[in-house]
């Protein structure tokens, strides 16, 4: 959760001016009555100040995808992750064709594994 302080520049008081005519300085016999009056300002619009303080401290840390293991590993629309079988690259003129064909399907990756899977692909959604 978020919470949003503002810290506005101070803005003047309004004041209190007093208008006269003195005689001396008019040549007017009578002096006319002081007069103050209210100048109304509108709020300054000035520096405003914005912070944003989250709960969770300062933003700005993201987590890296391991490219390697995003290339090896698929996680399945359940959560499972499957991965290739070893031992498909070379020497298959020894190896059956049943077993070769086995050997290009994908397998769960073991449970074993899945805590390391989990660092290596933080944004994957792992059960």
């Amino acid at each position: 959760m978020c919470t949003l302080r503002v810290s506005a520049a101070k803005v003047p008081k309004p004041f209190v001016a007093a208008r006269s005519l003195s005689s001396k300085v008019n040549g007017i016999s009578a002096a006319p009555k002081l007069v103050a009056f209210q100048k109304q300002q509108q709020p300054a619009v000035a520096a405003v100040g914005l912070v944003i303080e989250c709960a969770d401290g300062r933003r700005g840390g993201k987590l890296k995808t391991r490219k390697s293991a995003a290339k090896r590993f698929k996680v399945t629309g359940s959560g499972r992750v499957v991965v290739r079988h070893a031992g498909k690259n070379h020497f298959q003129e020894k190896k059956s064709s049943k077993r070769r064909s086995k050997l290009s399907m994908m397998h769960l990756a073991p449970e074993a594994h899945t805590a390391n899977i989990k660092g290596c692909l933080p944004y994957a959604k792992l059960q």
